[in-house]
Parts: C-alpha cells; sequence; structure tokens
C-alpha cells in the first residue's frame, strides 16, 4: 500500500511571496469580473446551462451534508476521470459534493451519479468571499481537486478554514511548469498548499518537485481512469452496433478531434475508403460546436455520413444506416460506446499542438491507439505505452496515414497491438484504491473530527 509520506502532518505557513499572491491574485480575480460575466453571457447564447444555476457560482445554494467531501472536477474530462474514486467514496459512506466550472461536467456528473448522497453543483467563483460561504456551510472533511485545475482563492480559504486539500490525479504539464518559471513559479507556489499532491508517474512527480513542492507530500499513485466504472449499457450497445453495422469490416475511430486538425484527417478518411476493403469509420469531434462541420465536410467530400443524433434516439435506439461509411458521434458522454465499437483508435489534439486528450479510457478498453507528436498533456501514459506497444507515437500525418492504413490492412500486426493494449491497461490498475488509502489517512488526521 502507498505510503502517505507527509500527507498526514499539518501544512507550514505560507511564505511571504506566496501570501503576497494571493493577495494579488483576489483584487485581479475581482478585477476580471465584469468579463467573466459577459464571457459567460456570451456562452450562454449557445449553451444555456452557463446561465443556469449561476448563484451558485457566488457561493450560494445547496452545498449538501456538513462534513461531506468536497470534490472539483471543473469539467467533462475531469468528472470522468474521478468517477471511479467518487463511487468509492459512496461505498465506503462518505457523501460527496461534486462542484463544476462548466455545464458539461455538471451535466455529465449528474448523468453518472443519481443519488441522493452527491450534491451537484457550480463551484464557486475564486473570491474568497464567495468560496468562504460556501466552505463554511458544508465544511467538508477533505476537498479534492481533480487534474490540472487549482484555484489560489478556494486552497486559501480552505486552509484558513482547516480543510486538508489533495490535489488528485494530478497532471503538471512540463509546458505549465515553463510559463511559470517566466515568473519565477510564483503562481507554481499555490501547489504547495496541498496536504498531498497524488500524480501518475515519476516525470510528473520530477515536474512537481521542480515548482517547489516537498518531495514527502508528492505521492506517484497511478491514473485514475484505468479504474474507471463503465456503464454495462454502453458496452452491450457497441457491441449491438458493431454487428449490425460492420460486422465484417474493421472499425476505425477518430476521438476529441479538433479544429485545426481536421482537414488532415479528412484526408486519412478520404485515404481509408479508397482501399479494396475500406474500414467503417467513426468520428468523435472534441467540441460539440464541431459537430456539423465535421458532417457537412464529410458530405461536401461525397461521403456517406450517418449522424447519431438523427440514426439513434436519447436512449441510443435505432440502427446506424447501413449504407454509411462515417458515423459523426454528435453526443456527449458516450465516448465508451464508440470504444467498443472500435478496433483501432486515434486520438486527438495532437496533430494540432494542443497536448493530446485521453488515450487511458480507449487503452482501458484494450484498444490500441495512434496519435500525433504533440502529447505534453498526456505523457503519462502516452510515453510509457507505446515504450510497451500499446500506443504508438508518429511524428506527422503522412506517417500516421501510413500506419493506420497498413494497421487496418494487415489482421496479425492489428491484434498484436490490441494484445499490447490489454497488457498495458491490466498493469495500471488500483489507483483508485491506493487514492482512497491516502484520502482516509488525511480525514483521520487532519479532518474536522481529528481537530
Amino acid at each position: 500500500m502507498t505510503d502517505t509520506g507527509d500527507a498526514t502532518k499539518p501544512l507550514p505557513p505560507p511564505r511571504l511571496r506566496t501570501r503576497v499572491f494571493f493577495a494579488v491574485w483576489q483584487v485581479f480575480a475581482h478585477l476580471m469580473l465584469p468579463f467573466a460575466l459577459l464571457f459567460f453571457l456570451a456562452r450562454s447564447r449557445k449553451e444555456p446551462l452557463y446561465r443556469r444555476h449561476f448563484y451558485q457560482r457566488f457561493g450560494f445554494g445547496t452545498v449538501g451534508p456538513i462534513g461531506a467531501v468536497w470534490v472539483f472536477a471543473t469539467s467533462l474530462g475531469e468528472t470522468r476521470a474521478v468517477s471511479p474514486l467518487i463511487r468509492m467514496l459512496l461505498d465506503r459512506g462518505h457523501a460527496v459534493c461534486l462542484t463544476h466550472s462548466s455545464p458539461a461536467g455538471l451535466t455529465e456528473g449528474r448523468r453518472l451519479f443519481d443519488d441522493p448522497r452527491i450534491t451537484h453543483r457550480y463551484v464557486p467563483f475564486d473570491f474568497l468571499w464567495s468560496t468562504w460561504l460556501f466552505l463554511s456551510r458544508l465544511r467538508p472533511s477533505i476537498g479534492l481537486v481533480v487534474e490540472g485545475e487549482f484555484w489560489p482563492g478556494h486552497l486559501q480559504m480552505a486552509n484558513w478554514l482547516g480543510v486538508p486539500m489533495l490535489h488528485i490525479n494530478g497532471n503538471l504539464h512540463q509546458k505549465s511548469l515553463d510559463r511559470a518559471r517566466k515568473t519565477r513559479n510564483i503562481r507554481m507556489d499555490i501547489l504547495t498548499r496541498f496536504h498531498a499532491i497524488l500524480t501518475k508517474s515519476e516525470g510528473h512527480r520530477q515536474r512537481y518537485l521542480a515548482a517547489g513542492v516537498e518531495p514527502e507530500r508528492i505521492l506517484i499513485v497511478g491514473e485514475l481512469k484505468f479504474d474507471q466504472w463503465i456503464e454495462p449499457g454502453h458496452l452491450e450497445d457497441g457491441k449491438r452496433f458493431r454487428t449490425a453495422w460492420s460486422p465484417d469490416r474493421n472499425v476505425f475511430l477518430i476521438a476529441s478531434s479538433v479544429a485545426d486538425e481536421e482537414q488532415a484527417l479528412l484526408d486519412l478518411v478520404r485515404q481509408l475508403l479508397a482501399l479494396e476493403k475500406p474500414p467503417r469509420i467513426i468520428w468523435a469531434p472534441r467540441s460539440p460546436q464541431r459537430f456539423a462541420s465535421v458532417a457537412e465536410r464529410l458530405e461536401e467530400n461525397g461521403i456517406r455520413v450517418a449522424r447519431r443524433s438523427k440514426s439513434l434516439d436519447e436512449s441510443r435506439q435505432g440502427d446506424i444506416p447501413a449504407d454509411a461509411d462515417v458515423l459523426v458521434a454528435d453526443s456527449i458522454g458516450e465516448m465508451n460506446v464508440w470504444y467498443q465499437m472500435a478496433d483501432l483508435v486515434f486520438v486527438g489534439g495532437t496533430i494540432a499542438d494542443k497536448g493530446g486528450h485521453n488515450v487511458s479510457e480507449p487503452l482501458a478498453l484494450a484498444r490500441p491507439v495512434v496519435v500525433g507528436p504533440s502529447i505534453y498533456g498526456i505523457t503519462f501514459p502516452a510515453i510509457d505505452a507505446d515504450r510497451d506497444g500499446a500506443v504508438r507515437i508518429l511524428p506527422d500525418i503522412d506517417t500516421i496515414k501510413d500506419q493506420v492504413t497498413r494497421l487496418l490492412s494487415d489482421k496479425s500486426a492489428l491484434d498484436a497491438f490490441t494484445n499490447d493494449a490489454k497488457s498495458f491497461a491490466q498493469r495500471h490498475v488500483g489507483a483508485t484504491e491506493r487514492t482512497m488509502y491516502i484520502i482516509e489517512q488525511v480525514i483521520e488526521t487532519q479532518g474536522p473530527g481529528a481537530r
């Protein structure tokens, strides 16, 4: 079991420059409020959920039972990542206040957890007074901040109120660290206000050390995404669609693509469909704003397209048209359906310089993954998986085209790639249990009942 190191010990007082940064940040955050309100108003025209429950962003609204575990999962990806831990918290008898900064996160949290022991809401803005309104009523036993999102005001007020804070599934990017170094790591000082940082790999540990975190407070526990609970209905529907739509042809999935790489991927699709035995293709853009555009560009190129929203109802009843070569997966929260259908996955944000999106979810389902060169956001598990044959990190779109075409035309090569992906996933389960162990140790020694 993972050693808790100094995670169970009280935090030392903040350094002078950290206190100065906290004060300056509060002034800056309040000055930015009018611009934030304009941003939310503009976004709400396309996504009305941005203006619903707006009072929660100022600390008002239901917070749940006193002593609940506070989880901050800013958006959809973080919510999915922390889902196995939330299930374990519930199994261990903890109530949970699950907070988000985006409507996508809030929607996904509600979809995953229809449970009265969980309170779903927006996180308050990063003002001391709004955070105090929220935390003073909740009085959480512990606070858990998921992946790369950490807000100074939240941490400062939690420290003042004696709420122990953990940074879980910690994912500090090298680019974030490089940017911080230009300002002498001042913003990275806030990482020292966590009782512990639970991260994924030795590479991540080294970056947190470089940011100034005490080595005893950095714990390697692995990647939570490998432990994700997958809805049985998603797997069953994936098998059903695969059998009906593509019983004798491979299925290639383009997952989480971004706008800057769509032309290159469109060229790849055309190349694949020109094969003697072309695969079926599923294209799931990263942003809902790109759903219609991707479908339209495919149709303009004479490609037979089906849209999930038109072929299937909300409960996924219906059939994918048999004559469609490409299914545009224009939905949210159904990626495991598409992973289940796929023989090979390309993960986006890696041709465009975006650092890459989630490769752990397809790997967890033993799906081999191909990515481009931009992986600074997914160095773990991408680099380790590439070394073990479960992921292929390729230098450019031409190499991606060649590799994908060859794999989809060579059953033995694709089978070997798939077996390596399965073996890799099996070796990387267990992060949830290790994280839970540390959480309970911290609650026992630092939570309200221990003071």
